[in-house]
C-alpha cells in the first residue's frame, strides 16, 4: 500500500498490529484535539462575557504546552486531581452563570475524580495512571 504514495506528499507508516490500531489512533487524537479546541472556544466566551478574553489569550500566550505529547506528565495531574475536582465543580457553577454550556467541565470533574485515590502521589508511573481511568470504569 506504501508504495502508492511514493511520489506524493502523503506519508504511510504502519499504526499497530491488529486490526483496528489505525482507527483507535484517529479516536485518540481526534478526542483531545477537538475536545481541546471546543474548551477553548468555552472558555473564551466565558472570559468574553466577562470582559476578559485579552487576558485569557495573554495567560495562554505564556503557557508551554506539550500535553499531549508529554503523557509522563499525567502522573502529576493525577496526583492534584483531588484539588482540582472541587474546582471543576466551581468552573460549572461560573458557566451556568454565563448561560454557557458546563457539560465538559462536568466531565472533567467526573474524569479528575477517578484519581482521588492518588492524591499527592507524584512517583507513580503513567501506565498506573492510565489503568486508573478504565478501572474505575468497571468498577
Amino acid at each position: 500500500m506504501a508504495s502508492l504514495f511514493t511520489d506524493s506528499a502523503l506519508r504511510v507508516c504502519r499504526v499497530g498490529d491488529t486490526p483496528g490500531s489505525a482507527s483507535a489512533l484517529k479516536m485518540a487524537f481526534a478526542s483531545y484535539q477537538k475536545a481541546a479546541r471546543t474548551l477553548a472556544g468555552v472558555a473564551h466566551a466565558l472570559a468574553d462575557a466577562h470582559g476578559v478574553g485579552d487576558q485569557l489569550t495573554a495567560e495562554a500566550e505564556v503557557m508551554i504546552s506539550a500535553i499531549l505529547s508529554d503523557p509522563e506528565y499525567l502522573p502529576s495531574v493525577a496526583a492534584r486531581a483531588w484539588r482540582w475536582a472541587p474546582e471543576m465543580e466551581e468552573v460549572v457553577d461560573t458557566l451556568r452563570a454565563a448561560d454557557l454550556p458546563p457539560d465538559m467541565a462536568e466531565a472533567t470533574a467526573r474524569v479528575l475524580a477517578y484519581w482521588e485515590q492518588d492524591k499527592d502521589r507524584y512517583d507513580l508511573p503513567v501506565v498506573h495512571t492510565l489503568s486508573q481511568l478504565r478501572s474505575e470504569r468497571s468498577s
